[in-house]
């Protein structure tokens, strides 16, 4: 079973009119984003929201994609 620690995740600060937030994407399933008016606080929504993917995609017998760190091991 792939756990959320073993995803790739790009946080990046989003200056656009409205937003002023660090926005957080899941590299290898990019409909999993998250946002937080910190860098920590943005790393604990994308966990959270890529934890319950995770158990979501288990539960209805969907693949993941896999994590592009294990991709070697």
């Amino acid at each position: 079973m792939n756990h959320a620690r073993d995803y790739e995740i790009h946080i990046t600060y989003s200056a656009a009119p409205g937003d002023q937030c660090y926005v957080a994407r899941v590299a290898e399933w990019p409909g999993i984003t998250a946002h937080g008016d910190s860098v920590e606080e943005a790393a604990r929504e994308i966990h959270a929201a890529l934890e319950l993917a995770l158990l979501s995609a288990q539960d209805a017998g969907i693949e993941p994609p896999h994590p592009a760190a294990l991709a070697n091991a």
